[in-house]
């Protein structure tokens, strides 16, 4: 059952007149609501400029990197894709629901209009919302049996070459278990949330998002008869390298974390144990997200 919400921090990561404005109109709409508000330290620097400095508490700007427990029940994230997910990643030890203003191009995770915005959210802060789990990838890079490099990614790690259009000699096991070994310009682990984005542009599946399950995406690989590949999200994919391989490994999270290997490295990518609770208002509906954003099944001629 849901509940009232009666604090929220807002975050925003990119700096621009428009978001600013709208984190001025968003902090306004919660004062008159009597909601305490919470600014992500990022957020207020980028508001609290000398020619135009924010009125808000000081003491009530957070780094939510660094404390520990916050009092709140909501985070509103003010952004696109990207910065949902760089906020995601942060906010998922603090297991507080999140929901986004789109001031992005696509905004597949971001429920909000930036234009309409206090319609739906009133609706939220009183209790009109549902909550949604989204799981992590844990992706670690380890040499001699150590990890050397570790992220989380909401949408997708990839497994690459160093140079740009370089293929790769990789095997996958799935939970030990040898799948294949392929030549391939790269490798793409994909949660269901990442299934529409690099996933999809590479060919692979669309995945419901309450499935718990991965998807492996082979990258132009040089072969025939290799296609994308569903999996339990309770296996331990790992992948290691042929040592004839002379060129340095990029393993990327959500596009935004970089990760350097080499061939004497194994990359583990797992289902993280902490999840993502996403916050929707009663309106959402994720087929009528697919066919706005992505033109899902739309007719190529009327």
């Amino acid at each position: 059952m849901t509940k009232k919400i009666s604090a929220v921090v807002i975050c925003c990561h990119v700096d621009s007149v428009s978001n600013r404005a709208t984190i001025d109109e968003l902090i306004s709409f919660l004062n008159i609501n009597n909601i305490k508000v919470y600014l992500e330290e990022t957020a207020y620097n980028i508001c609290n400029t000398p020619f135009a400095p924010i009125d808000f508490d000081i003491k009530n700007v957070i780094n939510i990197n660094s404390v520990k427990q916050i009092d709140a029940e909501l985070f509103v994230v003010i952004g696109g894709d990207g910065s949902m997910l760089g906020t995601c990643r942060d906010i998922a030890k603090h297991n507080i629901p999140v929901i986004g203003i789109n001031k992005g191009h696509l905004g597949f995770l971001t429920d909000l209009d930036p234009e309409n915005f206090k319609e739906n959210l009133t609706k939220v802060i009183n209790g009109e919302y549902s909550l949604e789990q989204r799981f992590f990838l844990q992706t670690s890079v380890l040499q001699h049996n150590k990890i050397i490099h570790q992220s989380l990614a909401l949408n997708e790690a990839v497994v690459h070459s160093e140079k740009s259009a370089h293929m790769i000699d990789f095997s996958i096991y799935v939970s030990d278990a040898f799948m294949y070994s392929q030549k391939a310009d790269g490798i793409i682990i994909s949660t269901p949330t990442g299934s529409t984005a690099y996933n999809l542009s590479a060919g692979g599946p669309i995945i419901e998002p309450s499935l718990d399950v991965i998807s492996v995406v082979p990258m132009f690989p040089h072969s025939m008869n290799c296609r994308p590949f569903i999996v339990s999200a309770q296996n331990v994919i790992k992948i290691a390298f042929a040592k004839e391989l002379d060129e340095d490994i990029i393993v990327s999270c959500d596009g935004q974390i970089v990760m350097e290997a080499n061939k004497d490295c194994v990359i583990e990518i797992q289902k993280c144990p902490i999840n993502l609770c996403i916050c929707h208002p009663h309106s959402y509906d994720y087929y009528k997200v697919l066919r706005s954003k992505l033109g899902f099944a739309s007719k190529f001629i009327n």
